[in-house]
């Protein structure tokens, strides 16, 4: 069974714009206003059967052409199907909101593109690696030409065996790198890119030694590793690292340990490379600038942990007046103005000025602020129309297309999806203030040289 998706106006809506909410029907699809379609009472087909030659899965059977999903009020036309695939129905309440928020932004894309004959085809993950799998199989015989989603790592990476066995491109929404390349687009928020912005403008501003205090968690390993990667290259030095448990009281040991190095001079037997017994430290390390103490902290933890982690510095007599703390794009919360020891912090994160502009039209639209990784279905649904109305039906959806240099300008500003999959974004420095958290180095708005 084939259902249309009528959608219900929604209070707030501008009266130019269409949005409709999903209802199902038992019947035959009905006409709509508009071109998004769903299937939600329809179960996932089974497992086609795909079979390995010389290490390349693919599709033993072809879709067939004649099933592909053709509303009524589009007969005549042939339109640009575009799949969607979201944990609609995932056992995880928040994933299932994240979901539905995410559907509306894509809805709100389509609208605001304004191509009658583009369609967008949701389908229900599940939330599970196997569940996305079959909901990529069935979008693609739908006859999707290009796939947005999923958004877990699990679900992209068994998703990205039916796409790319179809050659189909995919713009999923993970941040797991391993995921990218071979038709697999990331249209996500990396960590990595937000630690070399902040890096780059933290050395920029002549800080050069630094120290860390990370979490002991997979976030913590990679936002470490991705810094030491970026202070090395440009010629810096991590004088210290600490990592810990995210509980309260685990915190206090590594923040008074990292305390420490904070020191002018730092004395002999806390030098990095010394071996004791009164033997001198490696002479590379002392002319790296271990003998002297941090300039500035990257901090990467978040919310309640992140106000209870700040304020330990200054309580081991680190002077925050003269180090730096660094942090991530989570810290653009307003409630961490009430903490002094993150007073003058720097971090990297897409422009409110220019996210501001999405939230309140997507506020406009349904009376409610969407959480942050609605703006991606925005953009990767707002671009696909682009694609779909001005290339050919065979240069669409090229990786040549996608990977546009230029990039494009969407919700969250500047971004550009590279041939290898990964993506690049231009991100601003914000600095936390009493006052509020203001911008102090603007996001690019080109990806031209000298912008």
């Amino acid at each position: 069974m084939r259902v249309t998706m009528n959608i219900v106006l929604r209070a707030g809506l501008a009266a130019s714009l269409a949005i409709f909410f999903a209802a199902c029907s038992s019947s035959s699809p009905a006409r709509t206003a508009g071109p998004v379609i769903s299937q939600p009472d329809q179960p996932l087909p089974d497992r086609p059967s795909i079979y390995e030659e010389d290490g390349v899965f693919q599709e033993a059977d072809r879709y067939d052409r004649r099933a592909f999903v053709r509303p009524e009020h589009m007969d005549g036309d042939e339109p640009v199907r575009v799949g969607l695939l979201l944990p609609f129905s995932a056992d995880n309440e928040a994933a299932r909101r994240i979901a539905s928020a995410m559907f509306d932004a894509a809805q709100l894309a389509v609208f605001d593109a304004g191509d009658q004959n583009f369609l967008l085809i949701p389908k229900d993950t599940r939330g599970e690696a196997e569940g996305a799998a079959a909901a990529a199989r069935s979008a693609l015989a739908d006859g999707a030409e290009i796939i947005l989603g999923p958004l877990f790592a699990e679900s992209v990476e068994a998703a990205a065996i039916v796409t790319r066995a179809a050659k189909t491109p995919m713009i999923a929404f993970s941040s797991d790198l391993t995921a990218a390349g071979d038709g697999v687009f990331l249209l996500s928020f990396p960590p990595e890119l937000e630690i070399a912005r902040v890096t780059e403008y933290a050395m920029a501003q002549e800080l050069i030694r630094f120290g860390v205090l990370a979490p002991m968690t997979a976030y913590g390993d990679r936002v470490s590793g991705a810094f030491a990667e970026e202070v090395f290259a440009r010629g810096g030095v991590i004088v210290h690292e600490e990592r810990y448990e995210q509980e309260p009281d685990a915190m206090l040991a590594p923040a008074k340990r990292l305390a420490q190095y904070s020191k002018e001079i730092i004395p002999l037997e806390m030098r990095h490379g010394y071996a004791g017994n009164n033997t001198q430290p490696v002479k590379t390390s002392a002319e790296a600038g271990y003998t002297q103490g941090y300039q500035a902290v990257l901090m990467p933890e978040q919310g309640t942990l992140l106000r209870a982690l700040a304020p330990l510095l200054p309580y081991y007599n680190v002077d925050i007046n003269r180090v730096k703390i660094l942090g991530v794009s989570s810290w653009n919360n307003p409630r961490l103005t009430r903490e002094p020891a993150l007073r003058g912090g720097w971090f990297a994160a897409p422009d409110p000025t220019i996210t501001a502009s999405f939230e309140k039209h997507f506020a406009d639209a349904f009376g409610s602020a969407p959480p942050r990784l609605a703006s991606l279905a925005y953009d990767a649904t707002l671009l696909s129309a682009r694609l779909a109305a001005t290339s050919r039906r065979r240069e669409r959806f090229t990786t040549e297309s996608i990977a546009d240099p230029n990039g494009y300008f969407g919700a969250d500003g500047l971004f550009r999806l590279n041939a290898d999959g990964t993506v690049e974004r231009g991100l601003a420095i914000l600095e936390i203030q009493p006052g509020g958290i203001q911008v102090i180095d603007p996001a690019p708005r080109s990806f031209s040289p000298g912008y």
